[in-house]
Formats: C-alpha cells, structure tokens, sequence
C-alpha cells in the first residue's frame, strides 16, 4: 500500500465516520435496506427517497466500527442526486477498490479520496467486510 492510501485511510475514515450529516431516520423513505454483520455486531439501516429511478435523500443510522461507519456515510454522500445507472458501477467500482485481487490500481479506479481511503482493505482483507457491509446491501437491491 503507498503512503497516500495510508495517510487517507487515516484521516479520511476518521472524519467520515464522525460526519453526520447523512445521519437519522426519515419518514419519507420509499426505501428501507437493513445491513449486517452478525459476526461483528456491525449494523445499519440505509432510508433511500427514490423519485423515479433518482436516489433524492439517502441517510442511516446504525453503529459499528469506524470503517463501516464511515463507509455507510461516503456511500450515503455519494449516491444522493444520482440515478440507479450512474449508481450501479460506482458500487461495482468501490467492490474492484477493496479487492486485493485486482489488477487495477486504486488510483486508476477512482480519485475520490473519501473512496481511496478505502483501498487500504486490500492490505487488510479482514476489513474488507467492515468496508463493504452497506455497500453490499445496496447492491443486493439494485
């Protein structure tokens, strides 16, 4: 792993776990996705307004680790305003961003730093489901 994908794994989790202003439950929800890890305890519930096929509100509430929490927050930060299509290879991209078995550089992935800071689970495979746990969930419905 090079020092810029150690230093945003740093910095970047950190803050991201701590943001909430993607935090809470909302009444209007057209979606509800429950996600979790009985191995860890690790657990989120992801509310999603969807107008059309337009993600217009995405928010959560849940606890767990500071890698689930924090991606289960650039997850809801990022898809909010976006369509399904333009949604579905951004979580195939952050999957191929944590494999360590990729052939792709993250960097040639993506340059999102909130999402590169992700790339360190490739060093460390047991934190790959701490990373992916909502993004997974997601997935499943789409």
């Amino acid at each position: 792993m090079n020092d810029r994908i150690k230093a945003l794994y740093r910095s970047h989790i950190l803050v991201n776990a701590k943001d909430e202003s993607h935090q809470g439950k909302f009444d209007d929800a057209t979606h509800i996705l429950e996600a979790y890890n009985p191995m860890c305890g690790d657990k989120y519930t992801l509310y999603l307004q969807l107008e059309g096929d337009a993600v217009v509100k995405a928010t959560f509430e849940g606890f767990g680790c500071a890698i689930s929490k924090a991606s289960t927050a650039v997850l809801s930060k990022l898809i909010e305003g976006k369509s399904l299509q333009e949604i579905r290879p951004l979580v195939e991209m952050f999957f191929e961003l944590v494999d360590e078995d990729s052939d792709r550089t993250p960097e040639s992935l993506t340059d999102n730093e909130d999402l590169l800071a992700f790339a360190a689970a490739r060093q460390f495979p047991e934190r790959k489901t701490c990373a992916t746990l909502s993004w997974g969930e997601l997935r499943k419905h789409m």
